[in-house]
C-alpha cells in the first residue's frame, strides 16, 4: 500500500530495488548450496581415487614381497627383498593416511599394520629368517585388506553420488521456493498498490462522466499518491475553470439571444442539410414561411439561390417588401449558412426617388440645354457674316457658361448614374492618338491664355488599347483641366501616350504647386478640393472621382505621384487590346438616309444640323405613330429614337418596329437621357446633351453592325428551356449546335456575345478567331450551365462556368457594356 502523499514512482523504485535485492540473496544462497554439493562430492571422488589407487600400489608391493622371499637367499634376492619391503611400508602409511576420512576404511588400514611392521624390520635385515617367516604370514592379511578396501571405496563413491544429488535437488527447492514467495509478495504489494490507487481513479472517472453530463460543480477529493493527488487537484481546477467558462459561455449566449431577438435585421440560421435550425423574432416576421426544420429552399421559401447571396447582397420583393439578403457561411464540422434579411423597403423608394429625380432633372435640364448649347454651337459656325465681333464675343461667352453648366450637370447625373449602375461605356479596339491630339487641341486657347505650355508625347509604336474613346476624352480632358487649373503661368503640362502587349498609359504631368500627402490621399474622394485656396477655386470636386470610376469601369487603374513645390503626375492604365483586333476604317456616313424621331422639334433639328456637315440626309418627326408610318413606306439606313415622348413612346415604337419583320433588322439608336434603361438591351444609345463625335461614331457602328445578335452555342436538348429566358429578354440570336456550325455563323453574320454551353467548352478556340465581331469591337464569350450536367463541364478553359440564372444576368450586362466584352473571357 503506498502511504498517503507518497510518490507513486517513488515507491515502486522502492519495491522493485527490493524485490532485485531478495531475488539476488535467494540466488546466491541456493549457488552456493549447488557448488558445495558438487565440490563434496569431487572431493570424495578424488579421496577415494585415490584411496583405491594406494591399496592397488599396496597390494603389489605385498605380491612383489612374496613374491622374493620365495626366491633363493642371495645378496641379489636380498636386495629385491629389501626395496619391495620398503615400497609395501611406503603404501601402507599412504593408504593409512587417506583413510582417515572413513571410519570402515580407517579400520581397514589398521589391519595392515602388522604387516607393515613386519616389512620395515625385513627392509633392514632381508636375510633374517624371522623376519621372513613374519612378514610370510602378515602378506595374507594384506591381500584381503586391500580386497575389502577397495570395495569400500565403491561404496563410498556411490554413497557421495547419492548425497550429491539429494544436496542439489534441496537447494534447487529452495531457490524456487524463495523466488515464489518473492513473487508472491510483489503480487501482494502490487495489489495493494493497485487499491490504493483505485479509489481516487474511481472518483475521477466518476466525475468525468458527472462533468460529461453536465455537473460543472463536480469536485473530487485529491487524495492518495501524489500523483493522483496533483491529478485531482488538476482536476478540481478544470472543473472550477470551466464551470466558470461555461457561466461566460451561457451568459455570452443570453447576450447574443437578446441581441439576436433585439435585432432590427432578420437572422435565419440554417444546418449543412440547409434546414433551418432557428431564427429571431425580426426574421419571422419577415419571412413568415419559414421556421424551425423547414427547408430553406422549400416550395414557398423566398431565399435567393445560396451563391448569390454568398457573393453580395441580394434584393428579392416578398409579400410586398423588399429585402435584402445576403448570407455567409458557418465555420467548423457542423457548418451551415446564416442568413441576413434587412427591410429595405425605404432605402429602395428612396433610390427610386432619386433615380426618378435624376431621370426628371436629366429631361428637364439637359434637354433645354442641348438646344440651347446645339444652336449656340451652329449660330457660332455661322459663315453669312452677320454677326458683329461684339455679338461673336457675347457668342463666345454664352457658349463658354453653357459648356461650363452643362458639365456641372453632366458630372452631378455621372455620378448617380456610376452609383445607380447605369453608367454605360463601349470598350472597343482603337488607337487614342486622335482623343488625345483633340483634347490638347480644344485645351490649347485656354493654355495659351495662361501662357503655359504644353507637351503631347507620343509612343510609337505601341498596341491599340481596348477603350472607349469617348470616355477616354472625357478621362483625358478632366485631368488635363486639373493639371491645367493647378499649375502657374509659364508653367509646363505633359501630356503622354505609351503601351504595351498589356497595358496602354497616359500619363498627364504637370510643373504645378503640387499635392500635400493628405491631399494626395483624397484627392479621389466627392466633393474634396483640398485647402482653402482650392476650395475658392472653380469646380464641384467631382471630376477626379468621375475619372477613377471611368477608369475602373474599363478594368484599369489610376495612380498619382506629387509633391509639394514639385508638381503632379497622373498615370492612367488601361488594358491593351489583343494583336490585330484594331478595326478597319469604316465607310463614310455620306448619302445614308436617317429617321430622326423626338417630341421636341428644336432637339430634332439640333440632331440634323450635327449629321449635316456628315452628309447623312435625314427626315424629322415627332411622334411614335408619324415614325412606324414613314418607316413603312419608306426605306432608312437607321432611326434616331427618343424614350420619353407623349403618347407612344420610344419603347412602344421599338417594339413595334421588332415585331414588323420588314423592320426588324433596322439599327436603332436612342437619343435620350434614359439612354441606360435596360429595356435598351442590344440596342444602340446616345445620352443628351449630345456629342457630336459620339454620335456620330454610334451612327456609323450602328449601320456596319446592324442589330446587335448573340450567338448560342448549345445542345438542342437544352433549347426547350433556353430559348422562352431568350425571348422574353428581348434580343435577337441564332442557335448552332456545333463548333463547325458556330464557326461558320460568324463568317456569315456579326455578333457580339456568345452564349456557349459547358459541354461544348472545346468551341472556344474557334470562337476566339472567327466568330465574335461585335460592333463593340471586343469579345465576350459566356460559359453556362442549365444545373441538370454533370460537375465538371468546361473544367480548365480559363472561364467561369455560370449557371443559367447568372450567364442571362451576365448577358444583360454585356449588352447594356455595364461591363467590358473582355471581362469574361
Amino acid at each position: 500500500m503506498i502511504p498517503r502523499g507518497r510518490s507513486i514512482a517513488r515507491t515502486l523504485r522502492v519495491a522493485l530495488l527490493g524485490l532485485t535485492v531478495v531475488l539476488a540473496v535467494i540466488g546466491a544462497i541456493g549457488i552456493a548450496a549447488l557448488y558445495e554439493a558438487r565440490q563434496q562430492y569431487e572431493d570424495r571422488l578424488s579421496a577415494t581415487s585415490a584411496l583405491e589407487v594406494a591399496a592397488a600400489n599396496l597390494l603389489s608391493a605385498a605380491v612383489a614381497l612374496e613374491a622374493n622371499l620365495t626366491r633363493p637367499r642371495t645378496r641379489e634376492s636380498a636386495t629385491f627383498v629389501a626395496r619391495a619391503a620398503r615400497a609395501l611400508d611406503r603404501n601402507g602409511g599412504r593408504v593409512r593416511v587417506l583413510a582417515r576420512e572413513d571410519g570402515p576404511s580407517r579400520a581397514l588400514s589398521a589391519r595392515i599394520s602388522p604387516a607393515r611392521r613386519a616389512a620395515r624390520v625385513l627392509a633392514l635385515r632381508p636375510t633374517r629368517a624371522s623376519a621372513r617367516v613374519g612378514a610370510a604370514r602378515a602378506l595374507p592379511e594384506v591381500r584381503r585388506a586391500t580386497r575389502q578396501l577397495a570395495l569400500r571405496q565403491g561404496v563410498r563413491r556411490e554413497t557421495s553420488r547419492v548425497d550429491a544429488r539429494s544436496r542439489t535437488r534441496s537447494a534447487l527447492i529452495a531457490i524456487v521456493l524463495g523466488a515464489g514467495l518473492a513473487l508472491i509478495a510483489v503480487l501482494a504489494f502490487i495489489t495493494l498498490m493497485i487499491r490504493t490507487m483505485r479509489r481516487p481513479l474511481d472518483d475521477l472517472v466518476g466525475a468525468t462522466r458527472r462533468m460529461a453530463a453536465g455537473d460543472r460543480e463536480v469536485r473530487v477529493d485529491a487524495g492518495g499518491p501524489r500523483e493522483l493527488a496533483m491529478l485531482g487537484e488538476s482536476f478540481n481546477l478544470m472543473s472550477s475553470d470551466l464551470a466558470d467558462a461555461s457561466a461566460r459561455v451561457e451568459s455570452q449566449r443570453r447576450r447574443l439571444a437578446t441581441t439576436m431577438e433585439s435585432l432590427g435585421d432578420g437572422l435565419v440560421i440554417c444546418d449543412s442539410r440547409d434546414v433551418v435550425v432557428t431564427m429571431n423574432p425580426r426574421a419571422c416576421q419577415l419571412v413568415a414561411q419559414l421556421g424551425p426544420g423547414v427547408g430553406a429552399h422549400g416550395p414557398h421559401s423566398p431565399l435567393p439561390a445560396h451563391d448569390a447571396a454568398l457573393a453580395g447582397e441580394v434584393a428579392i420583393e416578398h409579400d410586398g417588401v423588399t429585402l435584402a439578403v445576403t448570407a455567409a457561411r458557418l465555420e467548423g464540422p457542423d457548418g451551415g449558412v446564416v442568413w441576413t434579411l434587412r427591410d429595405i423597403t425605404e432605402r429602395a423608394r428612396l433610390e427610386q426617388a432619386k433615380s426618378d429625380f435624376v431621370a426628371t432633372a436629366s429631361h428637364e435640364l439637359r434637354s433645354p440645354l442641348t438646344s440651347i448649347k446645339g444652336f449656340i454651337e451652329l449660330l457660332q459656325s455661322t459663315e453669312n457674316g452677320n454677326l458683329t465681333s461684339r455679338q461673336v464675343e457675347f457668342v463666345e461667352i454664352a457658349l463658354q457658361s453653357t459648356d461650363r453648366l452643362v458639365d456641372l450637370v453632366n458630372d452631378l447625373l455621372d455620378v448617380a448614374r456610376i452609383e445607380s449602375g447605369q453608367y454605360e461605356i463601349q470598350p472597343r479596339a482603337c488607337d487614342l492618338r486622335e482623343t488625345l491630339e483633340e483634347v490638347a487641341a480644344l485645351m490649347a486657347p485656354r493654355i495659351d491664355d495662361k501662357r503655359q505650355r504644353l507637351a503631347v508625347e507620343i509612343a510609337d509604336p505601341r498596341p491599340p488599347a481596348l477603350a472607349d474613346p469617348a470616355r477616354v476624352r472625357q478621362i483625358v480632358t478632366n485631368l488635363v483641366t486639373n493639371a491645367h487649373q493647378y499649375t502657374a503661368e509659364q508653367g509646363t503640362i505633359t501630356l503622354r501616350l505609351e503601351g504595351d502587349a498589356r497595358t496602354t498609359r497616359i500619363v498627364v504631368a504637370d510643373s504645378g504647386r503640387g499635392l500635400s500627402a493628405d491631399d494626395a490621399r483624397h484627392v479621389f474622394d466627392r466633393f474634396y478640393r483640398g485647402g482653402p485656396d482650392d476650395r475658392r477655386s472653380r469646380g464641384t470636386g467631382l471630376g477626379l472621382p468621375i475619372v477613377k470610376s471611368l477608369v475602373e469601369m474599363h478594368g484599369g487603374s489610376i495612380d498619382v505621384s506629387s509633391a509639394v513645390g514639385e508638381g503632379t503626375t497622373f498615370t492612367v492604365s488601361l488594358p491593351s487590346a489583343p494583336a490585330g483586333s484594331l478595326p478597319a476604317a469604316t465607310p463614310t456616313l455620306a448619302a445614308r438616309r436617317v429617321l430622326i424621331v423626338d417630341d421636341e422639334p428644336p432637339l430634332a433639328a439640333l440632331i440634323a444640323q450635327q449629321l449635316e456637315p456628315l452628309g447623312v440626309r435625314s427626315v424629322q418627326v415627332h411622334s411614335g405613330a408619324e415614325a412606324l408610318a414613314r418607316l413603312r413606306t419608306e426605306r432608312f439606313d437607321a432611326m434616331t429614337l427618343d424614350v420619353l415622348m407623349p403618347g407612344m413612346n420610344g419603347l412602344q415604337v421599338l417594339e413595334a418596329v421588332r415585331a414588323d419583320p420588314a423592320l426588324q433588322e433596322l439599327p436603332v439608336i436612342f437619343v435620350s437621357v434614359s439612354s441606360t434603361l435596360s429595356q435598351l438591351d442590344g440596342e444602340w444609345a446616345v445620352p443628351k446633351p449630345i456629342d457630336r463625335r459620339r454620335l456620330s461614331d454610334v451612327l456609323q457602328a450602328a449601320i456596319e453592325a446592324r442589330r446587335s445578335r448573340v450567338l448560342v452555342v448549345a445542345p438542342q436538348a437544352v433549347r426547350d428551356q433556353l430559348a422562352p429566358v431568350l425571348d422574353k429578354l428581348g434580343v435577337d440570336y441564332r442557335w448552332e449546335s456545333s463548333a463547325q456550325d458556330a464557326s461558320r455563323a460568324g463568317a456569315d453574320e456579326l455578333f457580339e456575345v456568345a452564349l456557349v454551353h459547358a459541354s461544348m467548352s472545346d468551341t472556344l478556340k474557334l470562337l476566339e478567331s472567327a466568330a465574335l465581331r461585335g460592333r463593340r469591337g471586343g469579345r465576350s464569350v459566356i460559359l453556362f450551365t442549365t444545373g441538370k450536367e454533370s460537375q465538371g463541364l468546361g473544367d480548365g478553359v480559363g472561364v467561369p462556368v455560370l449557371s443559367l440564372p447568372q450567364a442571362i444576368s451576365a448577358l444583360g450586362r454585356t449588352l447594356r457594356s455595364e461591363t467590358s466584352p473582355r471581362a469574361t473571357r
